[in-house]
């Protein structure tokens, strides 16, 4: 009988074997959620504590200092001064007209010599009323025209007194006679408006021809 009753009891631990197998293996499957490790990206810092913050690499740091064998950097390009164009004034011909009498007719002539009285008695507004009646007869008579830059710049009308000078010297066509005066006057006008570059360069147009008159004096 004891041969038997061994026979029919290796089959039990057997399998009884077989379920503690069964059973550790589970048993070190489950662990608990709380103790598991993260481990991507970082491990999560314990509770409680703050999460540390990693700081970015820094770049490389710029050399205050020249380093030898490197370039110094530029310093900023500053506008390049161009010299200015000397003033070129041709000498006039003999045959140039030196005033309004010479190129009008008799009424403009008239008025012409009416504006010039009633600027010097202090009246320019007249003077200009009597000039833009001789511009109705000759509108292109550019000793007119100066004549009427004049009369805005002693009325303090400085932008339009320029204006009508500059309007004088396009139709003078070089008459060096005519444009000395409204280059005056726009000299004056400038002056006025406080514009002290723009007064010196009519100042230094002024004296270029002065100087071609003086060399073509007789």
């Amino acid at each position: 009988m004891a041969p038997i009753a061994s026979a029919e009891m290796h089959p039990m631990l057997l399998r009884a074997f077989l379920l503690s197998l069964i059973a550790l293996v589970l048993s070190a499957c489950a662990t608990p959620p709380g103790k598991r490790e993260s481990v991507w990206p970082y491990p999560q810092p314990p509770s409680g504590q703050p999460a540390q913050t990693i700081p970015p690499r820094p770049g490389p740091a710029m050399p205050s200092e020249p380093v030898p064998g490197m370039p110094s950097p530029l310093p900023p390009s500053q506008p390049e001064m161009l010299p200015q164009a000397p003033i070129v004034v041709t000498p006039p011909a003999p045959n140039v007209p030196r005033s309004a009498e010479a190129i009008s007719g008799q009424a403009v002539t008239s008025l012409v010599k009416q504006a010039r009285a009633q600027r010097a008695a202090g009246q320019p507004q007249q003077a200009q009323g009597s000039l833009e009646r001789a511009l109705r007869i000759e509108p292109r008579n550019y000793f007119v025209w100066s004549a009427m830059a004049q009369a805005y710049l002693d009325q303090k009308n400085y932008d339009q007194s320029e204006s009508v000078a500059q309007k004088s010297n396009s139709l003078a066509r070089g008459n060096v006679y005519v444009e000395l005066e409204n280059w005056k006057t726009i000299r004056a006008a400038r002056a006025a408006r406080g514009d002290a570059a723009g007064a010196q360069s009519a100042q230094d147009r002024v004296n270029a021809i002065q100087a071609a008159l003086a060399g073509n004096a007789p």
